[in-house]
């Protein structure tokens, strides 16, 4: 196989591995040879060891360095256009607790998490990306809300996102099976969206803070929420 046609697979995907390309020519020798061409050529960056990428957005490349995971939290309410804040961090939610990647200007985080779901794929070949819907990204920012930065961004979410579907929204919360959560964007939906999804949430005795940054004065009685 010759250059030409490894460079016309590395243009095919955000993010290639060495084993790919070493198992596409059969000589680690010249996969070695390759890849250094192809990185004094500029038209491959390395990631990290053994890791390499063609593409110039940093999400395409995030999102496709782990499988499965995706784009969420403050990185995905920019990507959605939710926030005006730019990221200097890329965070991605994925299956196991990887090691964070220094990459360019970015520092890409991974976000272990049992809740893999409620994402979709946007664009192809290299600049292909998974990002987080945006009733996903709801739920995710109330389930770690660190990540978000602060709430006034967690309410950006609400506030900016367009064409929420409910019957989404109460599925990716039944999935979580977190009542706290399930209470807040209930809230935060109500407020924001003049969406009710009271119906479909069960509200025990207990009493939650609405801002997971502060603690709530005053008493939300529908959804016994601090606020």
């Amino acid at each position: 196989m010759s250059v030409g046609e490894i460079e016309e697979i590395i243009n095919s995907s955000p993010v290639i591995k060495f084993k790919e390309i070493y198992g596409r020519v059969n000589s680690k020798e010249y996969a070695k040879q390759v890849v250094y061409r192809l990185i004094k050529k500029g038209n491959l960056k390395r990631i990290k060891k053994g890791v390499y990428s063609n593409s110039d957005d940093i999400f395409s490349i995030a999102s496709n360095i782990y499988y499965p995971s995706y784009i969420s939290f403050l990185s995905a309410s920019y990507k959605l256009g939710l926030t005006e804040v730019i990221p200097i961090a890329v965070y991605v939610v994925t299956t196991k607790n990887y090691a964070p990647i220094e990459f360019e200007r970015y520092k890409i985080i991974f976000i272990e998490s049992g809740n893999i779901f409620g994402y979709h794929k946007e664009g192809k070949d290299k600049n292909v990306v998974f990002l987080a819907d945006s009733e996903k990204l709801m739920v995710d920012a109330l389930f770690k809300p660190e990540h978000m930065g602060n709430f006034d961004e967690i309410i950006n979410v609400f506030k900016n996102s367009k064409n929420i579907e409910k019957t989404k929204v109460i599925e990716y919360l039944n999935q979580m099976n977190s009542n706290k959560i399930s209470r807040q964007v209930g809230y935060l939906l109500e407020m924001y969206q003049n969406m009710d999804i009271s119906e479909s949430v069960k509200i025990n005795k207990n009493y939650y803070d609405l801002n997971p940054f502060e603690k709530g004065k005053k008493i939300n009685k529908k959804w016994r929420l601090k606020i």
